[in-house]
């Protein structure tokens, strides 16, 4: 019997878990073996919060994909989302080392080593770094600079940080269980891989992940990635709304999905709902359009923190695309039209159908599993996990006392993957942006004018988070002052 080349992946989600196990065809393309998601509590804006909820969701997950295909899980890549995960840009050339016969391959690399001198502040780590644009001589943008003439080589890379603490958290959630990660990604490097088309990503596009507790946006062109955010607002904020309208917390998610919109005016005006209560005598009628009309109040805040990081990356009027929705949140009916409404640009909702076998495309035709299939289709090109095959037992309860791994020196770093090669970025199309002053030591042909000290990306500023929660329910107690009192 042919042994197989598993990749697994744990997509922890502030509602779910999604454990996803598949194997490369021949052909190239992935074969999702099996998709597994169990819901889990614990988890905030993306932040474990408790370890022992975390461990017990991702340990029935994995037991039952474990089950279903006869191995025990002993390895996995894992992603990561929450608005500790950002990017930043970083400008910073060399001098050609023989401008005569123009720029060559290691001048090329020469750039790239100086860029992976670039430090992170102290509670972050560098997960990605992604080339923006190359320039020669500060004038001339070229798509591939080999080749070309010129004194200077420069380029601004973003680069995709997260804190610490989040991440040895999820390793250590992980650990519980005794799976190896072999890798951490940014779910939103991940979901994209999954959901877009060749032409979406060269013509431009922004790819918004809508979850429970994250929104996730990436935004992509000339087939570079070209901004990443986390907003923390997601489902479980449009749940809580629905929950002042007296409705009890167990009937809230179907309630939403089975009747709910985010468009008021495409809800009927006069149908009601029945929502049962602790007895008969507490149930309740809700009329629909009060329940759109409270949707579509925090939903439109989404799409409109949606709209403005967009406009933040500098290409919101290059995306002939316009946005690709997806994510377990994106199945609510009309959410597409409200942004639609809000954005002014196309929309249209995704599930995984990029680099999948068909027959996987019917297992995982769900928006929901986006983030898990792009997690898989990047850990298999780093290669496959460590798996034990027809185990004798089940996977057990972790054992007691558990001790917090400590982060090595220098912070946490995510263990590599066996066949994992160094990182070479794809070369991208140029692009103008601007950049932060380089100051670290050249690596290519000496440059005597820069400092000593490697240059360190600035701090991320924060958002009051607290008071945008409190702005939209004010806004919606004044729009709807109050739900039953509409209610027949």
């Amino acid at each position: 019997m042919e042994k197989k080349n598993y990749t697994v992946a744990v997509d922890l989600g502030c509602s779910s878990v999604v454990v996803a196990v598949g194997e490369k065809t021949p052909e190239g393309l992935l074969d999702v073996a099996c998709v597994v998601t169990k819901p889990v509590e614990g988890v905030n804006a993306g932040r474990i919060e408790n370890i022992e909820l975390v461990s017990r969701a991702i340990r029935e997950a994995v037991s039952e994909a474990e089950q279903q295909l006869g191995i025990r899980i002993t390895e996995a890549y894992a992603g990561i989302s929450g608005d500790f995960v950002r990017c930043a840009r970083h400008t910073d050339h060399v001098f050609v080392y023989d401008p005569q016969n123009g720029v060559n391959q290691k001048d090329v690399d020469a750039l790239f080593d100086r860029m992976r001198n670039v430090q992170a502040p102290d509670d972050e780590t560098i997960m990605e770094r992604v080339p923006q644009n190359y320039m020669v001589d500060d004038n001339q943008e070229v798509r591939n600079p080999v080749g070309s003439f010129g004194k200077k080589l420069s380029s601004t890379f973003n680069f995709i940080l997260c804190l610490k603490t989040p991440m040895q958290r999820l390793d250590m959630a992980l650990k519980r269980l005794g799976i190896k990660m072999l890798g951490v990604m940014s779910d939103a490097l991940a979901t994209p891989e999954a959901v877009l088309l060749p032409d979406e990503k060269e013509e431009g596009v922004a790819v918004v992940d809508v979850g429970g507790g994250v929104t996730d946006v990436t935004v992509y062109y000339r087939n570079v990635v070209r901004y990443v955010a986390s907003i923390p607002m997601g489902a479980s904020a449009i749940n809580r709304d629905i929950r002042t309208m007296s409705v009890p917390e167990k009937h809230v998610e179907s309630l939403k999905q089975k009747y709910g919109s985010a468009v008021a005016e495409l809800a009927p005006e006069d149908k009601l709902i029945r929502v049962n209560g602790r007895t008969a005598r507490e149930a309740k009628d809700i009329l629909l359009r009060n329940l759109a009309t409270v949707i579509e109040a925090r939903a439109t805040d989404i799409a409109e923190f949606v709209q403005q990081e967009i406009k933040d990356s500098g290409y919101a009027g290059k995306l002939a695309y316009g946005i690709v929705l997806t994510g377990g949140s994106a199945k609510l009916k009309d959410l597409d039209e409200l942004f639609r409404r809000v954005t002014g640009m196309d929309v249209r909702v995704a599930v995984p159908e990029t680099g999948i076998t068909g027959e996987s495309k019917e297992k995982v035709a769900d928006a929901a599993f986006s983030t898990a299939v792009g997690i898989l289709l990047k850990g298999a090109e780093l290669g496959g996990c460590a798996v034990i095959e027809h185990p004798a037992a089940p996977r057990s309860e972790p054992h007691r006392p558990f001790t917090p791994p400590q982060p090595a020196a220098g912070g946490f770093k995510a263990p590599q993957p066996r066949a994992a090669q160094p990182y070479t970025p794809p070369v991208p199309a140029s692009e103008p942006d601007s950049g932060v002053p380089a100051g670290a030591e050249a690596a290519g042909r000496p440059d005597e004018e820069r400092a000593d000290e490697p240059p360190v990306i600035e701090p991320k500023r924060s958002r009051n988070w607290g008071a945008i929660f409190q702005k939209t329910f004010d806004k919606i107690n004044k729009s709807f002052s109050a739900a039953e009192d509409e209610e027949i």
